[in-house]
């Protein structure tokens, strides 16, 4: 699909991830520099010998918005290069599909890649296919109209049985949804629609009639405030935008919630995230089972109204 397929209003988050996930204006290095502990702590809420087990040399795996890869950079070492890890691809952006294919190495065998979103996706992708499909830190642009084709489509695409949706998605009340509203409120003519929440999308999930378990995973981002470059970036990304950190600082609004943000010399920008495994209503009493098996510890799902 191309980007002309894709909404045109100016205000669209779609638009502004495309515009703004290009080489030259991402700046992953810095990003994952601070973020990288997020993932760590993914890393270490799952079993991964119980989602991809020894004795299946085989699996399916769908990476919704794949970014630049660096989630699948991070585990492949800690798994047996026994496995095959089919591995196919979907991100709206040409830069982050080609980045993501150059990341992936054994037991990720990279084979197919979709320049598509998730809920344009149909024609592309076979329902029933993937044992996993992990969307991480990866649906924020999702707006409301389209949430429910979204994680519709998410679970088709599953196996029946054994298939398995793994998100990352931050909740409502954690930085990044906050300054996203706060920065365009004050800085745009428009303010685009608010990210997605953690809470929303398992709302949908269990109204689509999916069962889900959650892990709340408490991170927290920290910057130092001689690392202007550093935190400049960081909000960059936050908000998709590229204004300077000067001007940031030029308007009171930004300035006074950026600074109750500060103890004494860093800052401290709390993103707690929901960790949700999800799997479709026809994976029955025993895909309940499975995912059970696949976190040390589970708070049960509950809808959010």
């Amino acid at each position: 699909m191309s980007s002309s397929s894709f909404p045109s209003h100016s205000h669209s988050n779609l638009l502004r991830s495309l515009q703004y996930y290009q080489k030259g204006v991402l700046q992953p290095e810095a990003w994952f520099r601070i973020v990288e502990e997020d993932y760590r702590q993914l890393i270490a809420a799952l079993n991964w010998q119980k989602i991809f087990p020894t004795q299946r040399e085989d699996f399916q795996l769908l990476d919704v918005g794949c970014g630049t890869g660096r989630f699948p950079k991070m585990l492949q070492p800690l798994l047996p290069h026994t496995l095959r890890i089919h591995y196919d691809y979907v991100d709206p952006s040409h830069y982050c599909l080609a980045t993501c294919k150059e990341a992936l190495k054994p037991p990720f065998l990279p084979r197919d890649e979709y320049q598509t979103t998730l809920e344009h996706s149909q024609e592309a992708l076979t329902p029933g296919t993937y044992d996993l499909a992990w969307a991480i830190q990866s649906l924020y642009c999702l707006e409301q109209p389209n949430v429910r084709p979204a994680l519709k489509q998410l679970l088709q695409i599953l196996h029946p049985s054994r298939g398995t949706a793994c998100l990352l998605i931050a909740k409502r009340e954690a930085f990044f949804p906050t300054v996203h509203q706060m920065f365009f409120k004050h800085c745009a003519d428009h303010t685009p629609p608010p990210y997605l929440s953690a809470e929303s999308v398992v709302s949908m999930l269990e109204e689509l009639g999916a069962t889900n378990i959650i892990r709340e995973l408490a991170c927290t981002h920290t910057i130092s405030i001689r690392e202007d470059r550093l935190l400049e970036q960081y909000l960059q990304q936050s908000v998709m935008d590229t204004m300077p950190l000067p001007k940031w600082q030029k308007i009171p609004q930004l300035r006074a919630f950026l600074d109750a943000h500060r103890q004494d010399d860093t800052y401290h920008f709390p993103n707690p995230y929901w960790l949700i495994l999800s799997v479709p209503s026809s994976a029955g009493e025993e895909g309940r089972q499975r995912l059970q098996t696949y976190l040390s510890s589970v708070t049960p799902s509950r809808p959010v109204r």
